[in-house]
């Protein structure tokens, strides 16, 4: 028994230790001298929800079987997701293996905190704007709670995150053109940063991983590694076997040709007589962002299929799939709005998540672009011809005209003067070669008139 109490707290020692080693700003730990199963933390949250920004504190219990048996999580800030000294619900707790880590338990709690409520009993109901609102307070102090000890820890704590934060974003809502009823909030995005994009294929000890379905996983894992495509990327995730990060290409000759759609894969433990579960996290303007769209697209899963030709007929669908209103999943834009957030896909990588899931987003959004060939340039003619009808009253102008709103006139002089120098050559030529022929008679004449 005692070796066991021993075992335990060496191994809590060296995970925190390990923490404060290489530091994440996604969360922050201290210990409490007073006792060594227990640690204080607080998680930023997530980005590219309401819950971004926010900043919310608790404390870790672990058993004295640890790592047998998983530690708990209990949350001090009031969050709108999670009753408050209450112990939560990790669903990947429930799943928990002695190779398991808490980093990769406080991960697993960021990622997921935002999908509660969804019936469970330690989640608590409240509605985005009034999440959003409870994110922006957090941050104003620390929750009071225990000894002025304790205090003083969490009062630390506080003041780290509030340094590794950045500014609340605030949303701006604006009316998308030509779509009736269509209300899209832009938040201002980071560029991406370089990241090693040579990752070496995961190797672990299966002898550890007790469950078939996390065999199954890695083994696609690896077989893409192995035969990489320019279609497609995923990285794993390192703290959740069951998650992957991708992001496809739009397929060419198409209105989402040079696109890069990014999204995530999660697999279920039941894997693969169950279906993955995908969703995107990029605004596409086929399908709705953060939701599951696997229901109509994954709906003949059988066990041999694998995720490889499921990202594969994604892109292959993304033009065909319906748009109608009776789609739970899909949304109604026209092809010029989709030509342009494919445009837009390119630029930067969608924020979501925590910093190390957001490295992972960037590292694949570098990878498509050196995969991704240039964007296809619109076709002068149909801009041309929108410029035409527009000068005779009819049409609604050029695609520039009614997604980014640059003046008609100018778009159309610009487009005038293009296909002026872009046309067929052999009148413009034919006529200054006739001026040279004229000229180089005259000149001839005066020169012989002088000789005589």
């Amino acid at each position: 028994m005692e070796l066991d109490r021993y075992r335990s707290l060496k191994r809590i020692q060296e995970e925190f230790y390990q923490m404060q080693s290489n530091p994440s700003d996604d969360f922050k730990c201290c210990l409490l001298e007073r006792n060594p199963y227990e640690w204080q933390f607080a998680i930023r949250g997530p980005s590219g929800t309401e819950l971004e920004g926010g900043i919310y504190h608790g404390w870790i219990q672990f058993p004295e079987e640890y790592p047998s048996k998983p530690p708990s999580f209990t949350l001090l800030t009031e969050n709108g997701c999670f009753k408050t000294q209450n112990k939560t619900g990790i669903r990947r707790l429930n799943y928990w293996q002695p190779s398991w880590r808490v980093r990769d338990g406080l991960l697993a709690l960021i990622d997921e905190m935002h999908t509660y409520p969804d019936g469970e009993l330690d989640s608590v109901e409240y509605n985005r704007e009034e999440r959003r609102d409870l994110a922006i307070k957090s941050r104003a102090a620390a929750p009071k709670y225990g000894t002025a000890e304790r205090q003083k820890v969490i009062d630390e704590i506080h003041e780290y995150l509030l340094s590794k934060s950045p500014p609340i974003p605030v949303p701006q809502v604006r009316r998308t053109r030509n779509v009736p009823c269509q209300e899209e909030v832009v938040v201002d995005r980071v560029g991406s940063t370089q990241m090693e994009l040579d990752r070496s294929v995961i190797v672990e000890d299966k002898s550890n991983i007790q469950n078939s379905g996390e065999k199954r996983i890695l083994e696609e894992y690896n077989e893409i590694e192995s035969n990489p495509s320019n279609d497609f990327k995923c990285l794993k995730l390192d703290w959740n076997p069951y998650e992957w990060q991708f992001a496809i290409r739009g397929p060419s000759g198409t209105e989402f040709e040079g696109g890069i759609y990014h999204g995530v894969v999660q697999f279920s433990e039941g894997y693969p007589s169950k279906p993955p579960s995908i969703m995107f996290l990029t605004k596409n303007g086929r399908f709705k962002t953060q939701t599951d769209i696997s229901a109509r697209l994954l709906l003949n899963w059988q066990s041999p299929r694998i995720v490889r030709n499921a990202l594969l007929a994604l892109i292959e669908e993304m033009p065909t799939y319906p748009d109608g209103d009776g789609e739970l999943d899909s949304v109604k834009y026209n092809k010029n709005i989709m030509r342009v957030l494919a445009i837009n896909s390119r630029i930067a990588a969608p924020k979501y998540g925590t910093s190390e899931r957001q490295k992972v987003i960037d590292a694949i959004h570098e990878y498509m672009l050196s995969k991704a060939p240039p964007v296809p340039q619109l076709q002068l003619s149909s801009l041309s011809q929108n410029g035409a009808e527009r000068k005779h009253g009819r049409g609604t102008g050029s695609v520039f005209n009614n997604i980014i709103g640059n003046k008609v006139h100018a778009t159309n002089g610009r487009v005038r003067f293009l296909r002026s120098m872009n046309g067929p050559p052999e009148p413009m030529i034919a006529k200054i070669f006739g001026l040279v022929l004229l000229f180089s008679s005259i000149l001839y004449g005066i020169l012989s008139g002088r000789r005589r």
